[in-house]
């Protein structure tokens, strides 16, 4: 990246604008289905953190530039080919920052429970032809409004749901019996981020998820890549800094809310998250 490009968005700073050029939207079946070709001139933020697993099908374009982050999963400097296929599990964060002429894709939106709640394996470049073809199918299909277009495409998602419970649910799910399932994912998501001022105990975290503590520690940063008192300090710090840049509420207000027991506790942690104190933070955002 050169100087003037910014870092991959981290959940805080505004997202860059999009250009899109087209885009198709529609529930297929079980996925949401979205057919889109963007102009990347100018740096350009893909971001997800989803309760469904979303998928990526490229199509088309040229990319000059592209570095991408999963919170589990690989990360950094990578260039997507035609028919190259980007997965990203419920629950884990995904954002790229993409530069070139255009791309266009498909992304599906699929529900844990189409694969029986199986993990899904963050994946970049990842070669499935199957999944290509009826991409580039809908991606042909989408625009058009007729009868005969929403057959077809609705024929190409019972296919893809056979396609993808045959090769992505019952497989990954044999791998690793230990593993957290996609709903665990975001049940523990949920719980951490919704309740940031809670004093969580890693009993109560494993009970959720109907593990013993010993299990659930590996468990848990197999799939999100901390360890549960590392994700809950990321959570606390995450929101705090979101809110230090986008509101007005005195630095003390987002400590306690954020679930600090003192303010200089929060300065400090800050401060080693993000380099800068929280009010220095703040005026940068200013």
């Amino acid at each position: 990246m050169t100087e003037a490009t910014p870092a991959i968005w981290d959940g805080i700073r505004p997202r860059s604008a999009r250009d899109v050029v087209a885009r198709h939207q529609a529930r297929i079946g079980p996925f949401g289905v979205l057919a889109a070709a963007e102009n990347l001139e100018a740096p350009t933020d893909w971001a997800f953190e989803e309760d469904d697993h979303v998928i990526v099908v490229h199509l088309g374009g040229r990319l000059d530039r592209m570095e991408c982050e999963f919170s589990v999963g690989p990360s950094g400097p990578v260039l997507p080919a035609r028919g190259d296929v980007w997965m990203i599990p419920a629950a884990c964060r995904y954002a790229a920052l993409a530069q070139g002429e255009r791309a266009e894709f498909v992304e599906l939106s699929v529900p844990t429970a189409l694969l029986s709640d199986a993990p899904l394996t963050a994946r970049v470049r990842h070669r499935d032809d199957f999944l290509f073809r009826a991409a580039e199918r809908l991606f042909e299909l989408m625009p058009r409004a007729d009868d005969l277009a929403r057959m077809a495409s609705h024929e190409i998602g019972e296919a893809l749901e056979r396609h993808l419970c045959q090769r992505y649910g019952h497989r990954e799910r044999i791998a690793d019996r230990r593993a957290l399932s996609a709903s665990d994912r975001n049940r523990l998501a949920d719980a951490i981020r919704g309740q940031l001022d809670a004093g969580h105990s890693l009993a109560g975290l494993a009970a959720l998820v109907g593990m013993d503590e010993r299990r659930f520690t590996g468990a848990f940063r197999d799939a999100f890549g901390l360890s549960p008192w590392q994700y809950v300090m990321r959570a606390r710090l995450d929101e705090a800094a979101r809110r230090l840049w986008h509101g007005a509420e005195p630095v003390t207000e987002i400590a306690l809310a954020t679930g600090f027991a003192s303010p200089s506790h929060f300065a400090t942690a800050f401060a080693r998250r993000f380099g800068v104190p929280p009010s220095r933070y703040r005026a940068a955002a200013r």
